[in-house]
């Protein structure tokens, strides 16, 4: 995988926080985006599927078996 080096500014707060946790290692800052790109992409993914289910629901006529 292609690596791209990022810049951030953060409250020092933050970063001693994450420093006394051990979270400030490439692998876990990848690890904690990973996990987070997973979840917004799951939301989107729930209300796109209740969308279509609400708009399928709406079409008059149309069989139920969704």
């Amino acid at each position: 995988m292609d690596t791209v080096e990022i810049v951030l500014k953060v409250p020092k707060e933050y970063v001693e926080d994450a420093a006394d946790f051990g979270m400030l290692d490439a692998e876990t800052i990848t690890q904690v985006l990973r996990d987070e790109l997973d979840s917004r992409i799951m939301k989107f993914v729930n209300a796109e599927v209740k969308a279509h289910r609400a708009e399928q629901r709406a079409k008059p006529g149309k069989d139920q078996k969704d």
